[in-house]
């Protein structure tokens, strides 16, 4: 089975001169990272469409919820070009099996949202990047701006190996039979973000054998949870909680040692990563069932790799 990921990048953050001045917008994270990790397809609209580079500058207009694409100057209407090329694409793509995008900020074409949509002063999405999250809603769709931190590309990269899991959980012949073991092994990955949300979706999981839509509900919900920022106080929980699963096996020493850490942990006075690592220990050294199959504690090795790069 092919385990590598493709995540389709607007071309300019590559640095490809395809920006309508012939220049680049080169994000270098992506090339140089992301790239040896990820199988990449780089996508500008506006010249595989036909537009050419250099070419007229163009903008929105229009009702912000279904703008239409124009060039500034001549006010010529590239929107049916656009559309016809937003059609062939996403079709493309769909054979490419993408786990998410990279999206250019502020494009006409490629601006998820807060594009200027110029005659209603208001704001829309490029037409490429709503077509895209149209036809694919569960791939993690994000702007380069939305990568600038180490805490930002980390919460990428967690999501890109959820959504991973999850279509591949897909592909198998009976899905419903074992949800229950999936949400399991994600169940503190989706507490760090939203606790209630994580007993409703252990509902689901195990309702699953009885519904057959439940399986579409738990991804839907899914992707829209583990979008979400996580929290320091909602690490801290989780991580109490897996302490307690093994609190019992643990001397008086090893208690106060984590109760420590984790306390520390809990006023902002050291990473998380720290009471973490400490449970990865005791879950090996116990050989905990539970806890080393938690992705929460073990993420997948190529996760790893690249968030040791971040």
């Amino acid at each position: 089975m092919d385990l590598a990921i493709s995540l389709g990048v607007s071309a300019c953050l590559l640095g490809e001169p395809v920006r309508y001045d012939g220049q680049d917008k080169l994000f270098p994270w992506i090339p140089q990272v992301l790239a040896r990790f990820f199988r990449l397809v780089p996508v500008c609209p506006e010249v595989q469409a036909g537009m050419g580079t250099p070419r007229p500058p163009m903008h929105l207009v229009g009702e912000p919820s279904a703008p239409s694409l124009m060039t500034r100057a001549a006010r010529q209407d590239m929107t049916p070009v656009m559309a016809s090329f937003c059609a062939d694409e996403v079709r493309r793509l769909a054979s490419l099996d993408l786990r998410g995008f990279i999206f250019k900020s502020r494009s006409p074409s490629c601006g998820v949202d807060g594009v200027e949509v110029s005659s209603q002063n208001g704001t829309g999405a490029g037409l490429f990047a709503n077509a895209f999250r149209q036809t694919f809603p569960l791939a993690v769709v994000v702007e380069e701006t939305r990568l600038a931190t180490r805490e930002q590309r980390q919460h990428f990269i967690e999501r890109i190996f959820v959504l991973d899991r999850w279509q591949r959980f897909l592909l198998q012949e009976s899905q419903r039979g074992v949800l229950s073991e999936f949400h399991a092994r994600h169940k503190f990955q989706i507490m760090a973000r939203d606790d209630v949300a994580m007993r409703h979706l252990g509902r689901l999981a195990a309702d699953s054998a009885r519904k057959e839509d439940v399986v579409v509900s738990y991804g839907q919900i899914l992707g829209v949870v583990m979008a979400r920022e996580d929290t320091l106080a909602r690490h801290v929980d989780c991580m109490m909680h897996l302490y307690g699963f093994i609190k019992n096996n643990l001397t008086t020493t090893q208690k106060k040692d984590f109760l420590r850490l984790w306390e520390t942990c809990r006023q902002g006075d050291l990473a998380i990563s720290e009471p973490r690592s400490w449970l990865q220990l005791q879950a090996q050294r116990l050989d905990h069932h539970y806890l080393l199959h938690q992705w929460y504690l073990f993420p997948d090795k190529r996760e790893e790799k690249i968030i040791g790069e971040l």
